[in-house]
């Protein structure tokens, strides 16, 4: 049932002042960053091999994290495991007396269905059990790394945004990109072959904004943007943006 350790998660009382240790110094590369608000957090995920570990900070001060920080300060906060089936697994534990934190499994991070089992029930440390859809299930060679077409999701003021990714380190983002909702009429533009009154700027975004970041995938029938902005226009977008650059030089 369980299939490999998911992840690792590490409760911490500032995302920016701890990532430069995890990033910097220990050269992980920053492989997620999302808001789940069922759980009052933000999250980091980093990759390490098969693997990962969850960077945690509070958004509010009755959140889990908050409540632990408060409590036994920094640290580990609990261990993640895969699973194939968690409502089958999660009926075999009650069956054997184990048990779990609420009635079912939610959603968590990266729109996975989750679950936590006790400290009470497992000699004191909390489990996580995830479950993964195959959709949800990326390659792990898959990350959001420079290059990369993604969606960012930000916060005061709340926007949306399209881009590529430029830089991705403990201090923020550098993308180059758009509005969302500027996206259509940009591609428009770029078709028509118009002078462009809107397009892509180069942005740093401070990790205290950002949300959420999530790769620009195609879903199902639906193509991601990028690749519909190629059928378009018959070529790439970076081939279009580098083009944008060298006239601009």
């Amino acid at each position: 049932m369980i299939t490999r350790i998911d992840h690792i998660g590490i409760a911490v009382k500032n995302l920016s002042d701890r990532l430069p240790f995890w990033a910097e110094a220990l050269g992980m590369e920053v492989g997620g960053v999302e808001t789940v608000d069922s759980e009052k957090v933000k999250v980091v995920f980093l990759p390490a091999g098969d693997s990962r570990l969850e960077l945690l900070e509070a958004t509010a001060d009755d959140s889990s994290i908050a409540k632990q920080i408060a409590k036994r300060g920094e640290g580990i906060h609990h261990v993640a495991f895969e699973v194939a089936d968690l409502d089958r697994l999660l009926e075999q534990l009650r069956e054997k007396g184990v048990r779990p934190v609420g009635d079912s499994a939610k959603s968590g991070a990266e729109g996975r269905r989750v679950a936590f089992l006790h400290p009470k029930s497992t000699g004191g440390v909390l489990v996580e059990l995830v479950e993964r859809s195959a959709e949800a299930r990326a390659p792990a060679e898959v990350l959001i790394a420079p290059g990369a077409s993604v969606l960012l999701y930000l916060r005061e003021p709340q926007e949306k945004m399209w881009g590529v990714l430029r830089r991705l380190d403990p201090a923020g983002v550098v993308v180059e990109g758009i509005d969302l909702a500027s996206f259509d009429d940009w591609l428009a533009q770029i078709e028509r072959r118009e002078e462009s009154v809107v397009g892509p700027s180069v942005l740093f975004i401070p990790m205290g904004r950002l949300e959420k970041i999530l790769l620009d995938r195609s879903s199902g029938h639906l193509p991601s943007l990028a690749e519909r902005f190629e059928r378009r226009v018959g070529r790439t977008v970076q081939e279009v943006m580098d083009e944008i650059d060298r006239e601009a030089g």
